[in-house]
């Protein structure tokens, strides 16, 4: 490949060790360009157009979120990774609401895994060169638009979905379950623009089903809302679930309205710019059944293609054979 054509990257950290790190690994593969803090890496983007952005999270005057929230502002062509030890919280959890990457980075990495996410992020960010529009959140507290799709909760909790009934105001026709199996059949038979799910560790059935619902319907747009703290969790749903917000239980109607109205708003965008599906794209889980069991359900894949299920998954193999 011609060097002029190499994706560039932007690399962003205090520690002048990871950067020789970074710039060593992405060698020959990428144009590289370091910056020593959030504010030169602001500068950076602002004169030049990058591909991918990498930032650590811990650096003085300006943390990785909020580099990369403002990032989202100057650049929000480019995709956004973000380094950082998973027993940092609140970063994982910015890194979803605020900054919205693409992938979350445990350190210390994997050199053959980091390589594989560069080249994921730059070949999202070239596929959508072409055709970008910038997606922003456009709703307010005071918006008065009305939507009418679907929104499914699924929550064990029974008092959630009293709480989003009483927070909907307009904002979507809302279907409740507890039943994993009837939530897929909501899913598979009819249309639903937002998934709203509470999250019960990394082995759950609701990790399960977000990863079903992302990579089979990517226009789906996916809402969690839990008492989950367990930062690994939440750096799976940013890598293979693509979440669009985690909203801490218990939250008023006001936010949970305004949040499902983002929503409900990123949903109708995605159905306008199917293309833009492409930087949101989850990664590939090493347990796939759920998700080919869910795309046949959907008549995703024929049903050749289709592999057994067996234990507790056989419920929907029973519902949808």
């Amino acid at each position: 490949m011609n060097k002029l054509a190499l994706p560039k990257v932007l690399c962003v950290d205090d520690e002048p060790g990871l950067l020789r790190s970074l710039r060593w690994l992405l060698r020959g593969q990428y144009e590289v360009a370091v910056a020593s803090s959030g504010f030169d890496g602001l500068a950076l983007l602002s004169a030049e157009n990058f591909d991918v952005i990498i930032s650590d999270q811990r650096m003085p005057g300006m943390t990785g979120t909020e580099f990369l929230e403002r990032a989202r502002e100057v650049s929000p062509r480019s995709i956004r990774l973000l380094l950082t030890g998973y027993s940092d919280f609140n970063a994982v959890l910015s890194s979803v609401n605020d900054s919205e990457v693409f992938r979350f980075i445990s350190k210390p990495w994997d050199n053959h895994k980091l390589l594989e996410t560069v080249g994921d992020a730059a070949k999202v960010a070239r596929m959508t060169q072409a055709s970008w529009v910038d997606f922003q959140d456009t709703v307010s507290a005071g918006a008065s638009e009305v939507f009418h799709e679907n929104v499914l909760v699924f929550d064990n909790d029974t008092g959630a979905g009293t709480q989003w009934q009483t927070a909907v105001k307009g904002a979507g026709k809302l279907l409740c379950t507890n039943d994993i199996g009837e939530a897929v059949s909501h899913l598979t038979r009819q249309k639903v623009a937002v998934l709203i799910t509470d999250i019960q560790g990394a082995q759950s059935q609701q990790m399960d089903l977000i990863r079903a619902v992302r990579r089979n319907q990517p226009q789906v747009v996916v809402l969690v809302y839990s008492r989950e703290r367990d930062s690994v969790v939440i750096g799976r749903l940013i890598n293979e679930g693509q979440i669009y917000r985690f909203i801490a239980k218990p939250a008023g109607p006001e936010y949970l309205n305004r949040t499902l109205r983002s929503a409900l708003s990123r949903h109708r965008q995605l159905l306008a710019v199917p293309e833009r599906a492409t930087r949101h794209q989850a990664q590939v889980s090493e347990d796939l059944d759920f998700e080919l069991d869910f795309a046949s359900a959907s008549s995703q894949f024929p049903t050749a293609t289709r592999k057994p299920v067996t234990g507790a998954r056989s419920w929907l193999q029973r519902l949808f054979g």
